[in-house]
């Protein structure tokens, strides 16, 4: 619908530059829009061409600023859809238009059984990578909003035609790993009874032993994972080595492969259970650093001049006081070029000693990905790596020669709640809250869609108990109540015996002509809309909103159908109303459960 009306604009202007000789280029026609005005007094649609396009018309008199050229606009435009053209402000247009176009589209919606999605991608490949954190334990509550936000876009971007590829990304390299390692080891001592877990509740987590050979090996000194869900592959290593690793130096490299699958076996049974399934799991260690490819991606960049051997600056510090960076240190080290891409400084990717870092990594996956076919990388991340976003677009740019793009989309904390107190931690996990007790306490469902009625960038206080509650402060409730009454409207029908045609008639729709109706009606038109820009703007959470506010104008109908009799869903001695209430109610009923659809939320008929 937008666009068409933007395409009866877009005529009258190029009938008004040809009037007055006034050469435009195609691209400027782009840079206007039509949309949805914000206020229902301002019209359906508002249209800024005038406003943008204004100086281009300077050197006419009768249209040298916006005003003037939006009435040239309105006195040019015609069409049948429209019922009134008013300028607003210095130079917008609003948009009335007649109902008869949105009983077209109803009509439409219902003609189809699946809804039409458009296709945007056209089958362009891209890699979201999400849901990826370190395979050292079950997945943490705060790993969730990301995940979730992750998988829906995909599935959002799959619908509007993109060729999506749903990627894990092992992280199994790192120095966390030989932590989980090590804390396995632990626990397969503590199952042969070698080692005592002791848990204190000021101190925390105590190992005591007295087998001096353990105590000398240092293996219970450092960092460890302190979460129960090590005890079972303890007593699993236990069962398959006896004691035959308790004083074995190369124990590390004997375990190591089956402590991270079990790891990624846990995660990918947490995941799951939050109703997400990943189409791949790129090992870091197997695909990277076992293959040489990060040497590879290295070589690549060097052979273009990008890679070079120098120092960094030392970084600025205020009377000495702050951390250094990481990865610098005084000595020579292998640099990348980044600034050449837009950085803010070059960036090391091998240390003195020859160790690649964790940058290294990501131009290796990232050439992977590029190899692999996808030209546009979609990577949700936590807003704690928002340092890091100029360095990986300086790698994609740098890596594919400028034709990949990678999109980074950071997404903010969720502090959880209950009864309005902090969320304990478990003894299962150790010193975090895992994402399974939450699904355990609010079902899959809530968390996808709750999750999903902030904007990712957003902060976001999460409480159990009221993600529980029947009520219209709960969104979820709120949406599904609206779809069961829809479902309890057709059962109602059946059981009165009336019958209402298959093929749906346009004209009934025009009984349609209470407020409420004729505003449930838009607010239906305007669906693919919110689909398509949702899309384009990577913002899945534009699909809540919006069916939390179809949902608010239905249940707002169905109370006026309890106080007025004439606007009941079913009339038995006006069949021409009945029929186009029941095609308002499916048109509604479809439009929920394809959204929820989306949200890998099945739509439900009852609720009790």
């Amino acid at each position: 619908m937008f666009n068409q009306f933007k395409e009866i604009f877009l005529v009258a202007l190029q009938k008004i530059a040809v009037e007055n000789n006034i050469t435009i280029e195609l691209k400027d026609f782009e840079n206007f829009t039509v949309e949805p005005t914000k206020e229902k007094s301002h019209g359906d649609l508002a249209c800024n061409a005038a406003m943008v396009l204004s100086k281009k018309f300077a050197s006419v008199a009768s249209l040298n600023n916006p005003r003037k050229l939006a009435e040239k606009i309105i006195f040019e435009v015609k069409d049948q859809n429209i019922s009134r053209l008013e300028i607003a402000g210095p130079g917008f247009i609003n948009i009335f238009l007649e109902n008869q176009i949105f009983y077209q589209i109803v009509a439409d919606l219902l003609s189809h059984e699946k809804f039409s999605f458009p296709n945007l991608g056209r089958g362009e490949k891209i890699n979201l990578e999400y849901a990826s954190p370190n395979p050292t334990g079950p997945i943490h509550v705060g790993h969730t909003r990301g995940a979730i936000y992750g998988d829906v876009l995909a599935t959002l971007l799959q619908k509007v035609g993109f060729d999506v590829l749903r990627e894990y990304y092992i992280n199994d390299a790192g120095n966390q790993i030989k932590t989980l390692v090590k804390s396995a080891f632990i626990r397969y001592l503590e199952a042969l009874n070698l080692v005592t877990y002791k848990t204190y509740q000021k101190s925390g987590s105590c190992l005591l032993t007295e087998d001096e050979n353990i105590l000398k090996s240092g293996i219970l000194k450092g960092d460890f994972y302190p979460g129960d869900y090590l005890i079972p592959i303890g007593s699993t290593l236990k069962d398959k080595y006896k004691d035959s690793l308790v004083h074995d130096e190369d124990y590390d490299q004997k375990i190591r492969d089956f402590v991270v699958n079990s790891m990624i076996e846990i995660i990918k049974s947490d995941l799951l259970a939050l109703g997400i399934k990943h189409d791949s799991y790129f090992s870091e260690k197997k695909e990277l650093h076992d293959t040489g490819k990060i040497e590879a991606a290295i070589k690549i960049l060097r052979d273009k001049g990008l890679i070079f051997e120098g120092k960094l600056e030392a970084p600025k510090t205020e009377k000495g006081v702050g951390a250094l960076p990481e990865d610098y240190e005084e000595q020579n080290q292998t640099l990348f070029a980044s600034t050449k891409f837009g950085d803010d400084q070059d960036r090391v990717v091998k240390k003195s000693d020859g160790t690649p870092t964790y940058l290294a990594g990501d131009m290796a996956y990232s050439l992977s990905k590029f190899q692999r076919g996808a030209k546009k990388f979609i990577m949700p991340l936590g807003f704690d790596h928002a340092g890091y976003v100029k360095r990986l677009n300086a790698v994609v740019g740098a890596i594919s020669e400028g034709q990949a793009q990678v999109k980074v989309i950071l997404c903010q904390m969720v502090k959880f709640m209950k009864n309005g107190e902090p969320l304990k931690m478990s003894k299962r996990s150790g010193n975090f809250i895992t994402a399974r007790e939450v699904i355990d306490e609010v079902g899959a469902d809530a968390l996808r869609f709750i999750m999903l009625t902030r904007k990712n960038d957003a902060p976001f206080d999460f409480d159990l108990a009221k993600v529980i509650e029947q009520s219209k402060d709960n969104p979820i409730f709120y949406v599904q109540y609206a779809h069961a009454r829809c479902c309890s409207v057709l059962r109602q029908l059946a059981t009165q015996e009336i019958k209402i045609p298959e093929l749906i008639e346009e004209k009934v729709l025009e009984n349609l002509r209470d407020e409420s109706e004729i505003n449930i009606i838009k607010k239906i038109a305007s669906f693919p809309r919110i689909i398509e820009m949702s899309a384009i703007n990577f913002e899945p959470h534009r699909i809540a909103f919006y069916l939390q506010e179809l949902a608010a104008e239905f249940h707002a109908l169905w109370n006026k159908g309890t106080e007025n009799p004439d606007l009941k869903f079913i009339i038995k001695d006006n069949l021409q109303v009945t029929q186009a209430r029941i095609y308002l109610v499916l048109a509604i009923k479809k439009i929920i459960s394809q959204g929820l659809e989306i949200f890998n939320i099945k739509a439900v008929e009852e609720m009790r």
